[in-house]
């Protein structure tokens, strides 16, 4: 099975999710992973069928049309394995919604017993392994659900059908990518649930997890390098996506190492960088494409006046005037609407914010007003368009 990965970054992104489930729990970190998406017939349930076989056959996958409930059960029998869960859109979006939460922070439902008193919590760490047509932020849409962040970081979007052959690269001999997928399935429905139990139970003879600071140490090192070539400084979410294929990356590098997928060192890494890669632009490209054009004449006026701001001191108290530019502190630049008009002159105040919000420049007020409120150092508090100093910097139009 694993022979066949070669050479397909999506098929190894696939089995390296599926050995990531042991190693949450030694390195105190939560459950989550990988949502497939893609058009129909492109080979995304075959990615789930692989990915199961680390540790069983076709039957551990479930289907997201189970109640939140039943996926409760579901994820107490495989705590510290895999969850591959198919077909999306079956599932409702409210229901979603929750699952999505429960699913990746191991907690059940709170329930009571018949005597009134709290029964045990269900808990448990897995590795999700999702597909589907639509996103999560596309089903969601469909109950007047907004997507938040909690959902992309838990569960990542992968565009899968982008290959040469759909999810495939390379078909290794077979005639169109349909044959390839059946040679996939028939291959893993004789040899499954192999791996992974082997894998664990290396982990444990070999004292691997003895280590614990040197796996997280080198996930941490991946992320960083990931993070260092983007072309702005990374948020939250992207901080948290970039540890989660790091994760993924190491769990496969393990695998390798302990013979047990065929592949030549540091192929699982390099497919995790790429995937990192990819779900950056999905998510940022539109934002980062908008934002070059407005960064450039912000970086201008930054380079020229940041000096001539009003300074605040470390406990907020503002040391001089009134100063019509505007105010600084260690991090932010607080600018009046008079003089972000001069920086973007011609109506364009109002598409520059929307583009620096959209990548993390300019921090929104209430209800992702490009304004807010000033810090209490700045007489009377007006609403003012806040500016990320360092990121406008560290921005690369490139």
């Amino acid at each position: 099975v694993g022979l066949l990965c070669r050479d397909n970054p999506m098929m190894m992104l696939a089995v390296s999710l599926a050995f990531t489930g042991p190693l949450l729990l030694p390195l105190g970190l939560q459950g989550g992973g990988l949502h497939f998406r893609g058009i129909s017939s492109s080979g995304k349930t075959t990615l789930l069928t692989l990915a199961a076989s680390v540790w069983g056959s076709r039957e551990l996958i479930s289907h997201w049309r189970a109640t939140s409930n039943g996926l409760e059960v579901i994820a107490r029998r495989r705590t510290e394995m895999l969850l591959p869960l198919a077909e999306i859109a079956e599932i409702r979006p409210h229901d979603l919604n929750e699952s999505v939460y429960m699913l990746a922070n191991g907690s059940g439902k709170t329930r009571m017993t018949k005597d009134a008193t709290l029964a045990d919590t269900a808990r448990w760490r897995l590795a999700l392994i999702s597909s589907g047509e639509i996103s999560i932020e596309e089903k969601l849409r469909e109950g007047r659900l907004t997507t938040k962040e909690g959902h992309d970081v838990r569960l990542l979007d992968i565009e899968a059908d982008s290959r040469r052959h759909g999810v495939f690269d390379v078909l290794h001999g077979a005639n169109d990518a349909a044959a390839f997928s059946d040679e996939i399935r028939r291959v893993s429905q004789r040899f499954h649930g192999t791996a992974g139990p082997e894998f664990v139970r290396q982990l444990i003879t070999r004292r691997m997890l003895a280590n614990v600071a040197g796996h997280n140490a080198t996930i941490h090192a991946s992320a960083a390098n990931w993070l260092a070539s983007l072309p702005a400084p990374a948020d939250g979410p992207t901080m948290r996506a970039a540890r989660r294929f790091a994760l993924i990356g190491h769990c496969g590098s393990l695998a390798t190492e302990l013979n047990l997928t065929g592949w030549s060192n540091g192929l699982a890494i390099t497919a995790a960088k790429e995937a990192f890669l990819a779900w950056y632009d999905n998510r940022y490209g539109d934002r980062l494409d908008s934002a070059k054009t407005v960064v450039a004449p912000l970086l201008q006026f930054l380079n020229k006046n940041l000096a001539s701001l009003t300074p605040m001191n470390a406990a907020g108290a503002q040391t001089t005037g009134n100063a019509p530019l505007g105010w600084r502190d260690d991090t932010r630049a607080y600018l009046p609407p008079e003089t972000w008009s001069t920086i973007f002159t011609g109506n364009l105040e109002t598409s520059a914010a929307t583009a620096l919000l959209a990548v993390g420049i300019l921090a929104h007020g209430d209800n992702m007003r490009p304004m807010r409120k000033a810090p209490r150092a700045i007489p009377g508090r007006p609403r003012l368009y806040t500016v990320n100093v360092e990121r406008v910097m560290n921005f690369k139009a490139s």
